[in-house]
């Protein structure tokens, strides 16, 4: 298991936060004896099939933990009551802006993808992953103008995540520390409503203006 010390950090990916530069997973599944189990009924299967499949998953893991860690946590805002009720208002107002502080809170990301692998065509087993990200927030100031997260004036931000594979840790840190205003500066509107139709938008009625 990848356990790392905690740190400072601008946005950056989750395989970032939770490795170190230049490592990979290849090392971890192989420890763990993750292609062991998948690959048992395959018959006539040699040490270097097994670090080959090792290989692939840790590919295709990797390939998942490109998700950013900043977008993680703006997902989760986008359910806070409080921004939602300033978004609200700012689209009731064209142009308008709102400052809203928002108290110690707490945003969980839980992602739970998988891998099917095949031989031959046939599929002999699933690669369960499961990524835990969660975020510890404090003394957070955001701007809502136009029903969007505009800009993050001031928060701290301590993050713990987890990799797991199969039910086994594989990667964790815990104590992170994430710069939200750096962070967040160099990125576009973040809009917070968007599961809700805008009333003020014009509405086509089916049949409308037909003769």
């Amino acid at each position: 298991m990848t356990t790392t010390a905690s740190r400072t950090t601008t946005p950056t990916t989750v395989r970032s936060f939770l490795l170190d530069d230049g490592e990979g997973l290849d090392g971890p599944l192989r420890a763990h004896g993750t292609a062991g189990p998948l690959l048992a009924p395959v018959r006539g299967r040699t040490p270097a099939a097994d670090r080959a499949v090792e290989h692939e998953l840790a590919t295709v893991v990797d390939d998942f933990l490109g998700m950013d860690v900043l977008d993680l946590a703006t997902a989760g805002w986008r359910g806070h009551s409080a921004l939602r009720s300033a978004a609200r208002r700012t689209r009731d107002l064209p142009g308008s802006e709102e400052v809203v502080a928002l108290a110690t809170h707490r945003v969980t990301s839980a992602h739970r993808p998988y891998v099917d692998v095949y031989v031959d065509g046939v599929k002999i087993g699933t690669l369960d992953v499961q990524l835990n990200v969660v975020f510890w927030i404090s003394g957070l100031v955001c701007v809502v103008r136009d029903a969007c997260l505009t800009g993050v004036r001031s928060g701290e931000c301590a993050v713990d995540a987890s990799l797991g594979v199969q039910g086994a840790v594989i990667a964790e840190r815990r104590g992170g520390r994430l710069d939200l205003p750096g962070g967040f500066a160099p990125r576009g509107p973040v809009p917070l409503l968007r599961d809700e139709p805008n009333p003020h938008e014009a509405r086509t009625v089916p049949g409308a203006g037909r003769a």
